[in-house]
């Protein structure tokens, strides 16, 4: 019976560390990710996917930065606004290369992809609560 318990915390600690230690994918390969699920997604040209995918890193590595400004000052949310500045920055670029019609695909898809994160969230936040 000991070492059952022994053995079901060991794999309790190791899943927690596990969980803790997930690494973040490299500004590179978000940037990629991302740019392949736009081009499926909103059926963009060859040309358009080059200019996005270069926008997309640009970003990506623009918001790593900012993600180590916070966590060298230790802030979670800065009010200053530097996110939504970034992401009007970036919307304003990929609408100078998507079509009309793509862009409105794409502000569409982004609204929900924001709706699905902002649920996820509260969820984890609920459930940290109930703890």
């Amino acid at each position: 019976m000991k070492n059952l318990l022994l053995i079901l915390a060991f794999a309790a600690v190791t899943c927690t560390a596990q969980a803790q230690e997930k690494e973040r994918r490299s500004a590179q390969e978000r940037a990629q990710l991302q740019t392949g699920r736009m081009t499926k997604e909103l059926g963009l040209t060859t040309m358009q996917a080059s200019q996005v995918e270069t926008i997309n890193l640009k970003y990506a590595e623009q918001a790593d930065a900012l993600r180590a400004e916070r966590q060298a000052a230790k802030e979670k949310a800065p009010k200053e606004g530097k996110g939504k500045a970034l992401a009007e920055a970036k919307d304003a670029e990929l609408k100078a290369v998507l079509t009309p019609e793509q862009y409105a695909t794409w502000q569409v898809k982004k609204e929900a992809m924001m709706a699905k994160q902002k649920a996820k969230r509260e969820q984890k936040r609920a459930a940290e609560k109930a703890e």
